[in-house]
């Protein structure tokens, strides 16, 4: 089949209830043969800061995956008054930490800002918020970050936790990462932003589909990070894609993107698809539909049947994995992330630095962290360096040394 095939509505808005306008942003798991959805819903205006009714968070069953339940004691979390999401909630993401549900969220302030929290529940129904919450708070004056943080997607590493999360500034809607030992106490990547925007979508002259883009379902699939994640374009249209990362640092982006066919043929294709959610094993894609185009739009939960083996990096004919955008490297060096480049049979590595600086690259041939150096060169300032491999290796990464500290951008492109 394609990589995707839609099969329709599954949850809809209930008329005269507190989630009468919209429902959206599905968090969606099975346990013990039963699928689980949690999902954010409002009864009017857009629910946006302060927009009419609050955000605010919902339960569902389902035998199939298809036919849904509401809970009857819906909506399970609420708006705490004179907390940072007083004016309601973006939802996040779900892990299971030993017997509790860990729910990641975004919270709407007073002042109009967007910060992450942490509800813990044993029942999915009772939920318990931090008292430390925010867990993730908005970046500093002129950050990329500082007007919110928003749709947290929260992975359970080997030895850590690592969130990827929207950030909001002047000009960006942007993704940046942070790590955590404990998963409630959270450091930001100093490369942030991770996985940037291809122009800003208010330009009138931007082509690019995900000239803003959010985070929303990033997930462990065999040697990699898949993310899907949300772009819009410059007609304020929304559309799902897809993208891959070694570690979270590094990041490609899917040539299939966006992802077509999650809305009918018999309406406008131009319809908005957001806040995609994988049930990993099950091939299930959960997704909200946008009906209009304003902040006033009504949002439904669908449904499309996803072929996971297509979410590869060597299903894809070519990539380019961005390594480093203008990374500050001090003269004791750095090197980049590790990519997985077996699945293709052309390489070449880019980098460019504002000064003087040797790039050596080191390869693991077999893929058993034994690192090898391939080469080594020269670069001058402000001079694009390149180098093509056709060497089949496992993974490879750059390693670069600055005369003296240096603004460094490196990518690594790659075709079969």
């Amino acid at each position: 089949m394609a990589l995707c095939e839609r099969v329709g509505v599954v949850l809809q808005p209930t008329k005269g209830s507190w989630d009468a306008k919209g429902v959206a942003a599905p968090i969606v798991w099975c346990e013990d043969e039963v699928y689980f959805m949690l999902y954010q819903g409002w009864e009017k205006g857009s629910g946006l800061f302060g927009d009419g009714s609050p955000r605010m968070l919902g339960l569902a069953m389902s035998e199939d995956g298809i036919h849904w339940e509401k809970h009857p004691d819906n909506p399970v979390l609420v708006p705490t008054e004179g907390s940072f999401d007083e004016l309601g909630f973006e939802v996040g993401s779900l892990l299971t930490v030993g017997d509790e549900y860990w729910l990641y969220y975004s919270g709407f302030g007073a002042d109009k800002k967007l910060r992450i929290g942490l509800a813990t529940s044993k029942d999915k129904k009772e939920w318990h918020k931090l008292d430390s919450n925010p867990v993730v708070d908005v970046g500093g004056k002129e950050c990329w970050d500082e007007n919110g943080v928003a749709f947290p997607s929260v992975i359970k590493m080997k030895h850590d936790f690592l969130m990827l999360y929207g950030g909001y500034g002047e000009r960006s809607m942007q993704i940046g990462g942070a790590i955590s030992g404990d998963g409630r106490n959270w450091a930001k990547f100093e490369e942030n932003p991770v996985f940037m925007q291809r122009g800003w979508h208010e330009d009138t002259q931007c082509l690019f589909w995900d000239a803003g883009i959010e985070a929303h379902h990033a997930f462990i699939h065999g040697d990699h990070i898949v993310m899907l994640y949300e772009g819009i374009g410059r007609q304020g249209r929304y559309g799902i894609g897809i993208a891959y990362s070694p570690d979270g640092i590094a990041w490609a982006r899917s040539p299939r993107n966006p992802i077509v066919g999650l809305t009918q043929t018999v309406v406008k294709q131009d319809m908005s698809v957001v806040h995609p959610w994988l049930v990993k094993g099950k091939g299930l894609l959960y997704y909200s539909e946008v009906m209009g185009a304003s902040a006033d739009a009504t949002h439904r939960i669908c449904l499309a049947r996803i072929d996971e083996e297509k979410l590869e990096p060597s299903e894809e004919k070519a990539l380019v994995y961005s390594l480093w955008q203008r990374r500050l490297v001090e003269t004791n060096g750095a090197v980049t992330s590790a990519v997985y480049t077996l699945a293709f049979a052309q390489k070449t590595v880019w980098l460019r630095s504002s000064t003087d600086g040797v790039v050596t690259v080191e390869v693991d041939v077999a893929g058993d962290d034994s690192w090898h150096e391939l080469c080594e060169m020269e670069v001058k300032a402000n001079v694009l360096w390149h180098s093509h491999i056709v060497d089949q290796i496992t993974r490879l990464r750059l390693r670069f040394q600055p005369r003296g500290s240096a603004f460094v951008s490196a990518w690594l492109a790659m075709s079969k």
